[in-house]
């Protein structure tokens, strides 16, 4: 295994600009103004640590997306690319219902190139055809336990699908046929633990990719005397760790000077086999911070690169909300965007926490043409206009359109101040490189 002390450790000041139209703004013609919130009544509110669902951007703009509900039932819809529904399922609102078999917020989904996705649901795995009817022939084969909650899911090169998640303590890798059925040339019938060195025996899962030839990687957090230190694994397509990652399949980083602790949040692999990390690392305030790196495809830090780490200290509207449930999109013009969830600690509390959007260039820089010096929050405006204020956004994930150079967040929305006690399935779509100034193109 190899120990990094932090090789490159960089603060990003950012530096918040007067309002304007910039770059990274809402998409006018997406929904409400740039919005879309779909009632969920007598929901439960409250803040989660790891709020679940996920969303997926199909080839021609349209959008799939899964939600879990209180009662373990997970919603599963299509949506045009300006937000209205889709034809899908039998009730006109473009969704369908997954009946609750496992724990609530618990929904990843997999989209099928025919409009329908592959669906972990609670504790199942179902097909949702392209007209939102459920594929009876389709196998759930022997799925994880009870309590298990997924932190990833996707489909290799191959067609078999990947899960990896949590029960307790346990870290676990489960892979399928393409049909749902175990993948028995994987781990023992279909299924790894992933098991990562502490010191107290704490460890946590946030983030999967999968490499084209199918190995898989996994990161999150091991416990550690000098606070979390972030992990990435690699496993090769038998389900063994990798030796050609880090040595031994693990690249274990200790949390920098002066932190007390360092998680990977997100993955995403690039085209020349490099992986991008994003996370957090605390310094035991309250105002820091994002994190970001990329490793080669031998589990080194990337020579110019590094691991950067942002400084969100002092800026209204963007202080890091530790939910843990980020995103991270490669653009195509080779920049970087991170999803995270960020709160203010300036009155008035309008707001009690954001979406938020922050682009770096490849080496990792800051990308100051974006929105406020490299970073936009979003909020969701009262959608039934009764006087709601104080909405608490937690988001689920996000999705890079690069047919129209855009972003969708997904996330789940609750108001604390004058609240109906509903919660929402909220969204909203951010526009890229473009700038409007009075209505023109500039």
């Amino acid at each position: 295994m190899l120990r990094f002390s932090l090789l490159a450790f960089v603060f990003a000041g950012l530096y918040a600009l007067p309002a304007a139209a910039l770059e990274g703004d809402l998409d006018p013609a997406f929904g409400e103004g740039g919005q879309v919130a779909i009632i969920r009544e007598a929901a439960e509110t409250g803040n989660g640590t790891r709020p679940t669902g996920d969303l997926a951007i199909l080839a021609d703009g349209r959008f799939l997306w899964a939600v879990p509900l209180d009662d373990g039932s997970v919603w599963v819809g299509r949506m045009k690319r300006d937000g209205t529904p889709d034809a899908f399922g039998s009730l006109g609102n473009g969704r369908v219902t997954i009946p609750a078999c496992g724990p609530s917020r618990n929904a990843r989904l997999i989209a099928n190139g025919d409009g329908g996705a592959i669906a972990w649901a609670s504790n199942c795995l179902v097909h949702v055809m392209a007209d939102g009817s459920i594929d009876p022939a389709f196998a759930g084969g022997a799925l994880p336990p009870a309590g298990f909650s997924a932190s990833g899911f996707a489909r290799d090169s191959s067609g078999r699908l990947v899960l990896a998640g949590k029960a307790g303590q346990e870290i676990d890798l489960y892979r399928f046929t393409s049909q749902g059925l175990p993948d028995f040339d994987f781990g023992v019938a279909g299924h790894v633990s992933v098991v990562v060195p502490t010191t107290d025996g704490t460890q946590d899962l946030h983030a999967l990719a999968l490499r084209a030839d199918g190995r898989i990687l996994v990161g999150g957090s091991r416990g550690n005397t000098m606070g979390p230190s972030l992990f990435v694994a690699q496993y090769s397509v038998a389900g063994v760790l990798d030796s050609t990652w880090s040595d031994d399949g693990i690249v274990d980083i200790e949390p920098p000077a002066n932190h007390v602790s360092l998680v990977a949040t997100a993955l995403a692999l690039d085209a020349d086999g490099s992986l991008v990390v994003s996370g957090v690392s605390s310094d035991g305030g309250e105002s820091c911070c994002r994190m970001l790196a990329r490793f080669d495809d031998s589990g080194q830090l990337v020579p110019g690169f590094g691991m950067r780490i942002y400084s969100l200290d002092g800026l209204p509207g963007l202080f890091p909300f530790f939910e843990q449930r980020d995103g991270i999109a490669l653009l195509s013009d080779q920049r970087i965007m991170l999803g995270a969830i960020t709160f203010s600690h300036s009155a008035p509390f309008t707001h009690r926490t954001q979406f938020s959007l922050i682009r770096t260039h490849a080496d990792g820089s800051l990308d100051l043409g974006f929105g406020h010096s490299g970073w936009n929050s979003y909020t969701i405006d009262d959608p039934e206009d009764i006087g709601q204020y104080g909405d608490y956004n937690q988001m689920h994930a996000i999705g890079y359109d690069s047919a129209d150079d855009s972003m969708v967040v997904l996330g789940r929305t609750f108001f604390e101040d004058k609240s109906n006690g509903n919660a929402y399935v909220s969204m909203v779509r951010a526009l890229f490189g473009r700038i409007f100034s009075n209505g023109f193109d500039m």
